[in-house]
């Protein structure tokens, strides 16, 4: 068991198995829309508005972030860093992602449904919801747990100087911006303060996951958890 988790938390796994979600959330956007810019994950659009600034076309993006993660595979690889693959972990993980969503539905539940309710959520089709859930776990764990959160205590470690509170500040900010970006954009929620503070703390929940299972699992988790919501 002890293998599982330290395999499974490894960023060799958590490439491979980001995989899946990336290639399910784009499909499921080109089958239900415009295959570029409709109904997207505010996260994928920064990142892919970020990638234009190279010149990169819109249709082609997708097949760069592909090879940016496939062409990283090799890389840990001849680091030594990449454990065996095998199969049964993978499902475990997703398993184990499984598990904290649903706990995690169960404990927030009454309060999620007070939110949308309030918010408005999301209106569109089972399988839009799907394709953003699906984008929510990959895109926005990696913006904010993988970048942001790290690039915040890069840059506050020569402020704060202190790592306890280097960390604590930088976690607190990245949860924080974590919240305010749904109410950025076309589509975004109407600002509430119920709303606000219950997905500063989900940002808080994900962060402690990340830090302790690793990205794949934080972002399933996520993923898995929306679906629930928004089915």
């Amino acid at each position: 068991m002890s293998e599982y988790f330290r395999h499974s938390s490894t960023t060799y796994y958590s490439l491979i198995a980001s995989l899946p979600l990336l290639l399910g959330y784009e499909i499921l956007v080109t089958l239900t829309q415009s295959p570029f810019w409709g109904v997207r994950n505010a996260a994928d659009v920064w990142i892919r508005t970020f990638m234009m600034a190279f010149d990169i076309r819109p249709q082609y993006i997708f097949f760069v972030m592909i090879l940016i993660v496939i062409g990283m595979i090799p890389v840990i690889k001849v680091k030594g860093s990449a454990p065996p693959l095998k199969g049964s972990i993978f499902l475990v993980m997703f398993l184990e992602a499984l598990a904290y969503s649903m706990v995690l539905g169960i404990v927030l539940h009454f309060m999620v449904r007070l939110v949308l309710l309030s918010a408005g959520g999301f209106a569109g089709n089972a399988l839009q919801s799907i394709a953003l859930s699906l984008g929510a776990g990959l895109f926005e764990e990696f913006f904010f747990r993988v970048l942001l959160l790290n690039v915040l205590f890069w840059g506050l470690k020569f402020i704060l100087r202190t790592t306890l509170l280097t960390g604590l500040v930088a976690i607190l900010t990245a949860s924080l911006l974590f919240s305010l970006s749904h109410y950025i954009g076309n589509m975004a929620d109407t600002f509430q303060w119920y709303s606000f503070i219950f997905r500063w703390m989900a940002g808080l929940l994900f962060t402690l996951l990340y830090f302790f299972r690793g990205f794949a699992i934080t972002a399933y988790t996520h993923a898995l958890y929306d679906i629930q919501v928004l089915l």
